[in-house]
């Protein structure tokens, strides 16, 4: 990148989309930890006002309009890098701290936003299980047999306990986090606790009133992968209608909750269309090319630090485009 060989490698690539995707930003130098995971700040304030200004200035910035409008588009100039920017799950720090950023720039972004997470105020169930974790009151806990030391490696157990939450049937999370609750010997956050790191149903209009897309993250971001098909439908088909009343537009575009490929499977992708939604996201799946291969799998990366969204951006072709779309 220091000499230009980028701009050499990537001139005959085919045109890439690019859609970066983001959940909670933290302030840098902040010297309390966050009360709850850790994991879904993707960087810092400062590092994404960067990211934003690059690419606004390095690639062609796309709102949820414009990516359907060129979706299809077979004649982009080869090597032309175009660029999408979206946000799950409804944090507070989209309105507080992404939505100004992308104001003064110009870039309109596309908000996911679970219903039922916004209408009860109570957050996921890695938030919770991660306010759990971090002020259990024992070294080490026991759930579903499975014994996971806090005080040697925190991050590992961790991980771990979010794996047995993501993939479990969807129906036992509840009584999951009830288990955990017990284990760790403390009761779960405080309602307005929750409430306070979640946007309200007026915040979300004023982002879409400002010319942002807002899009579904289905009802309770369950994993939809762990429901039988008949929930699964009420998921995806309930949440665009409540949406569309809710904010009095249409609502295109939907987002699969966590967004794996183990996380959805046919009868997802069947409802998604069948819902009327124009274009779905995955996670952590790769860089996508134009025209878009499957509208209703188009992939999302993530980037933490700003050489990351440099390096995605400006040499799509080292990782493989229509490789990684496949993952």
């Amino acid at each position: 990148m220091a000499v230009g060989a980028h701009r050499i490698i990537s001139r005959n690539n085919p045109a890439s989309l690019l859609v970066f995707n983001y959940h909670r930003l933290r302030l840098r130098g902040l010297a309390k930890p966050a009360k709850f995971d850790d994991g879904v700040f993707d960087t810092d304030f400062e590092t994404f006002r960067r990211q934003m200004q690059w690419l606004k200035s390095t690639t062609t910035v796309l709102g949820e309009d414009t990516l359907l409008a060129m979706g299809s588009c077979r004649d982009l100039p080869r090597g032309r890098i175009y660029s999408a920017v979206t946000f799950d799950d409804g944090y507070i720090d989209c309105y507080k701290l992404v939505k100004p950023v992308l104001d003064d720039l110009g870039i309109r972004g596309i908000f996911f936003i679970p219903v039922e997470m916004i209408e009860s105020r109570r957050l996921g169930w890695w938030d919770v299980a991660a306010f759990l974790l971090k002020n259990a009151k024992r070294r080490s806990i026991r759930i579903d047999d499975q014994f996971f030391d806090l005080k040697g490696d925190f991050v590992l157990s961790f991980r771990k306990i979010l794996n047995l939450f993501k993939l479990e049937r969807a129906e036992r999370t509840e009584a999951l986090l009830a288990n955990l609750a017990d284990a760790c010997g403390i009761a779960p956050p405080m309602k307005d606790e929750q409430s306070a790191e979640l946007m309200t149903w007026d915040q979300v209009r004023e982002l879409q009133k400002g010319g942002h897309a807002i899009g579904s993250h289905a009802m309770s971001h369950r994993v939809l992968a762990t429901l039988d098909p008949f929930v699964q439908k009420r998921e995806i088909v309930d949440s665009r209608r409540e949406l569309q009343a809710i904010i009095g537009s249409s609502i295109s575009s939907f987002a699969y909750p966590v967004g794996g490929p183990q996380h959805f499977n046919a009868d997802s992708l069947k409802f998604v269309r069948e819902a009327g939604y124009e274009q779905a996201f995955t996670f952590n799946t790769g860089i996508a090319s134009l025209p878009v291969i499957d509208r209703y799998r188009i992939p999302r990366e993530s980037a933490s630090s700003f050489a990351v969204l440099k390096a995605k951006v400006l040499l799509p072709g080292f990782m493989g485009i229509e490789a990684r779309q496949a993952i």
